[in-house]
């Protein structure tokens, strides 16, 4: 009787941790972030309160820290960022309004390149000529029109859903700081698996995390500000944008920031000229993309060995499952896997 009381139970239990986080479902990336933002900063905490001698203090003094420079920052940038790709969506809007197909197939046709290489691009000239050719067009220039009013229609609610994230993500990194010390010591508690051995899963995630954070955010946020820079010389448009688009691209191996500034850097040699091509390929090479090769060892204190291969699907495919947060998930994943594994081979296997 009392082991099927203790599957009851262990039914009854899982039913409702179930039940929970499915009705927190909504909040996962904000709670996601608060608790990658608190194993980041909670050395600090426990510095600052020793201090202060007050956990509440603490955990609201560096609430307010990350509010004023994460938050705030960011939102300024997303802000100026939302103002360029409305300045941007309008004049693409009004490019496809004041020009008919045949205005593209003109401006194509008098492509410097086009009229020096005619007969090599006479299959494809006819084609863009063709009727079929049309259509595409017109399909993709409806496509176009439509997904850029419907992203500035849901620009209110987007910014809204943005605000309260926010709010869930402050409230529970302080919550964390406060009480996360407690709340894992209780969760190890329940935890039926050997003190040692859950201790070693702990640190690899801790220092999973140490590792993303340092190396490849300290990594994207250099490259960021190196290819601003890079692009504002080179007399790229809307700079900003792709600077962060480059920020974001740096988490993606293999090539990270290339991603972006190489084919900005064909765009402009095919454009502007040799000028403002070689401007952004020397800028690109010795000062981008080589962010990568000296601020990663420098900044990365906490190290984890992982197989390239892994980290790469790892890293890809949290990104693609999870979003944004998805680039700590994928390696965390992975490390926990792998230490899991081995130990796994001690206590069952005896290897």
């Amino acid at each position: 009787m009392a082991g099927i009381h203790f599957f009851v139970y262990l039914f009854f239990f899982l039913s409702l941790l179930v039940l929970f986080l499915y009705t927190i479902s909504s909040f996962v990336k904000p709670i996601l972030w608060a608790v990658v933002f608190g194993i980041v900063i909670y050395p600090l905490h426990d510095i600052l309160r020793k201090k202060i001698k007050n956990d509440t203090l603490s955990s609201l003094l560096l609430t307010a820290l990350v509010f004023f420079v994460v938050l705030i920052p960011l939102t300024i940038i997303a802000f100026i960022t939302t103002q360029q790709i409305f300045l941007f969506s309008v004049k693409v809007i009004n490019f496809i309004q004041s020009h008919n197909i045949n205005d593209y197939i003109s401006i194509v046709k008098e492509h410097p390149y086009v009229k020096n290489n005619r007969e090599t691009l006479e299959p494809i000239i006819n084609y863009i000529q063709s009727e079929e050719f049309r259509r595409a067009i017109l399909n993709t220039v409806n496509t176009v029109i439509t997904f850029i009013g419907d992203k500035l229609r849901n620009y209110v609610y987007t910014a809204g859903t943005s605000i309260f994230n926010a709010f869930v993500f402050l409230l529970t990194l302080f919550f964390i700081l406060r009480e996360g010390n407690r709340l894992l010591h209780e969760a190890i508690k329940l935890i039926p698996m050997k003190e040692e051995d859950l201790e070693v899963i702990l640190k690899t995630i801790y220092k999973t995390v140490l590792a993303v954070i340092y190396g490849t955010v300290g990594t994207a946020i250099a490259q960021a500000i190196m290819s601003f820079i890079g692009y504002s010389l080179a007399g790229v448009n809307f700079a900003l944008i792709w600077s962060i688009l480059t920020f974001l691209a740096a988490f993606i191996p293999p090539f990270g920031a290339a991603f972006i500034w190489v084919p900005m850097d064909i765009y402009l040699f095919m454009t502007k000229g040799i000028k403002e091509g070689l401007t952004l390929l020397i800028f690109g090479t010795l000062f981008i993309s080589t962010m990568d090769n000296i601020v990663r060892p420098l900044v990365m204190k906490q190290g984890i060995k992982l197989p390239y291969v892994a980290l790469f699907f790892a890293t890809i495919g949290g990104l693609i499952k999870f979003g944004f947060i998805g680039i700590f998930l994928g390696p965390i994943i992975l490390t926990t896997l792998l230490v899991s594994t081995k130990i796994y081979k001690r206590r069952v296997l005896g290897d």
